[in-house]
């Protein structure tokens, strides 16, 4: 859901669904914003359908047929016995029962708590919660800094929790958005699937790891559009202009960015970035091939530049002499050639 209203809305529509009292402040908003916000209205009206069809099964057998036993039985007797062989022991693993099905009142309860756990809320807030053995699984929370304690922090696109195995913790109250219900693929199971937008703030030196990683993933792909891809590699020239160190991960990408990427844009700004940073055999190799081959004349342009440079710091007569080769090519760009010339002119070897 897209409106900034949208967690109170949740929670004050399961607390009247559960029955909770209300303060008149809270039915006056909530009157009042569901009657302007069609996105509201129909989160609200979601969330009162599911509740009925939580009480909807008085007399329903949820338990497993007997055929449906007597087919599950068998099989996993087989595999048993199939497993027993294979240790050689001839024996067979041991078989539990079916469970007697729970009654409809605690199925119900269960839903309920996933439903309010999905959401972020519990279903009663004066009712404390039991205790558990199992791990509480954290929602990430804004500006996480990973490294303050050597923790490792993960970022996953897509993931599934079992509320029986672990519990949601949602105390630094994350926005959720998207928030869709169905019935699961287990019987007597419901599912909540919601996106969970979260800003982090990834703080550190150019040369940490988690900083060279998240600027490697960015330019690698993970950002969106090409614009977005150019804005990382502008922020790493300004940062290696600055003087800070450059992870090889880093000088290894831009390479590989300067050598296959189908946008000229995008290549020129990884020749700008190569050409900031302090010159060694891996950028000089990136630029003397670029230079050679890059179609796009701005990109040549830098690579001259770059292995100017390179020349000067390295002092190796492989640069000197791919320079030399360009000022002296007639089928290349004029102002190439210029260059090429000029940057030869200015080397004091």
């Amino acid at each position: 859901m897209d409106c900034r209203h949208g967690l109170k809305v949740r929670e004050l529509e399961l607390d009247r669904l559960a029955g909770s009292p209300a303060t008149e402040a809270d039915e006056t908003f909530l009157a009042s914003h569901l009657a302007s916000c069609d996105p509201c209205r129909a989160e609200v009206d979601g969330m009162s359908a599911m509740w009925t069809r939580l009480g909807e099964d008085d007399g329903a057998d949820l338990s497993p047929s007997p055929a449906f036993v007597a087919r599950t039985t068998a099989a996993m007797a087989g595999i048993a016995a199939e497993n027993g062989a294979r240790a050689g022991n001839g024996k067979g693993g041991s078989l539990v029962p079916f469970p007697a099905r729970h009654s409809r009142q605690n199925l119900l309860k269960a839903a309920v708590v996933l439903l309010a756990g999905g959401l972020g809320f519990l279903l009663a807030r004066g009712t404390a919660r039991p205790e558990s053995s199992t791990a509480a699984t954290a929602l990430p929370t804004p500006s996480s800094r990973a490294g303050d304690r050597g923790e490792n922090v993960a970022l996953v696109s897509n993931r599934t929790v079992d509320a029986s195995r672990a519990a949601l913790d949602l105390s630094g109250k994350p926005r959720l958005a998207n928030v869709a219900y169905r019935a699961s693929d287990e019987p007597g199971k419901i599912a909540v699937s919601f996106d969970v937008t979260t800003r982090y703030t990834v703080v550190g030196r150019p040369e940490d790891k988690g900083v060279a990683d998240l600027l490697v993933s960015l330019m690698s792909g993970a950002a969106e559009t090409e614009g977005a891809k150019g804005k990382v590699l502008d922020f790493v020239s300004a940062t290696t202009r600055e003087g800070a160190a450059v992870s090889p991960e880093i000088v290894s990408l831009l390479r590989r960015t300067l050598e296959t990427d189908r946008n000229p844009g995008v290549r020129k700004k990884a020749a700008e970035a190569l050409v900031q940073m302090p010159p060694s055999p891996e950028i000089r190799d990136a630029l003397a091939a670029a230079l050679k081959a890059d179609p796009n004349p701005a990109v040549r342009i830098l690579a001259v530049e770059g292995l100017a440079k390179a020349a000067a710091v390295l002092k190796d007569q492989s640069t000197i002499e791919t320079l030399r080769e360009k000022a002296g090519d007639d089928r290349e760009n004029g102002y190439v050639r210029s260059q090429a010339a000029l940057a030869l002119k200015r080397i004091e070897i």
